[in-house]
């Protein structure tokens, strides 16, 4: 039995998971609408050599909706204030995933100097509005960049009671597509999957996240801190191809939304003087379940600066 904890703080009370022994000093923030189940295995393999906090943002699986906003601001304070009820180190590594990293942004703007570095997987950025004025509507619908239009069927199905209905169909969806996880693990996303707050929820960040009234400050440099930030993209080719299989999109076009898609991402690179972009070699979207590796790579140069 996968056993987790939880902490109520102002606003939730949060689920969380500890790994290592010691001080927390690495935190990961998941990716939309992601359970820690998805990062159990990785947080494991990490905890060898570090005390890792997993959490489950508010609203998301077991950890309860927040009376506040699920806006970057409220969700990096609502990370803090989790913190600040477990022992951690003064310096902290966030490991963030896509939409994760907009929050991960977030704290380290609010929060510079508990940060050691950062570490972003294939990141959303601030800029993601920047798809719907460079891509037609067709390729935009084909890019798959819309996360809101396919979280409103599962919603429908779980809101319905039909989470059994939803397991058998996201069997063989992300992240299983890339992943062959323990039977107890997949069965704790499975559920997770299957409840119709996590819907609700994720519909919200995707919705706020693209809000340009919470994310002028998120766009530039600003008041971002020059500590060690590594930035890890997916495979260019494999990506075009996901997006040509299931999003019906010609070569070029897929070649168009995967040529924005990693400008986007790159603009990360701007935001300190000790940022390094590492290209993933033979992965997708989900690149800490393809090529784990990349990120104790990532993790020791950051610890050696």
């Amino acid at each position: 039995m996968i056993t987790i904890n939880s902490v109520k703080i102002s606003s939730t009370r949060l689920a969380y998971k500890l790994f290592g022994n010691g001080k927390i000093n690495i935190v990961i923030e998941l990716g939309l609408g992601a359970c820690m189940g998805e990062w159990l295995h990785i947080a494991e393999r990490l905890s060898h050599s570090h005390t890792v906090l997993l959490y489950e943002r508010a609203g998301t699986n077991f950890s309860e909706k927040s009376t506040k906003e699920r806006t970057p601001f409220h969700i990096a304070q609502e990370l803090h204030e989790l913190l600040q009820s477990l022992p951690h180190e003064d310096k902290l590594i966030l490991l963030a995933h896509s939409q994760g990293s907009l929050y991960a942004q977030q704290f380290v703007r609010l929060y510079p100097e508990e940060l050691k570095g950062l570490i972003l997987l294939d990141p959303l950025s601030a800029r993601d509005n920047e798809f719907k004025k460079l891509l037609t509507p067709d390729e935009f619908k084909k890019s798959g960049v819309d996360k809101h239009s396919h979280l409103g069927l599962p919603k429908a199905l779980a809101k319905l009671h039909l989470g059994f209905l939803l397991k058998t169909l996201m069997k063989n969806a992300p992240p299983f597509y890339y992943y062959e996880f323990e039977a107890e693990t997949k069965e704790y996303i499975l559920n997770s999957l299957a409840k119709a707050n996590t819907y609700e929820t994720a519909i919200a960040e995707y919705q706020l996240a693209h809000d340009e009234k919470n994310i002028p400050d998120l766009k530039k440099k600003g008041s971002f801190p020059d500590i060690p930030l590594i930035l890890i993209t997916h495979t260019p080719q494999l990506v075009e191809k996901e997006i040509m299989e299931f999003g019906g999109a010609s070569k070029e076009t897929a070649k168009k939304i995967e040529k924005i898609w990693q400008d986007i991402m790159k603009e990360y690179l701007a935001f300190s003087a000790k940022s390094q972009l590492i290209q993933a070699k033979k992965s997708c979207h989900f690149i800490h379940l393809t090529e784990p590796e990349l990120l104790e790579n990532a993790l020791v140069e950051i610890e050696n600066q």
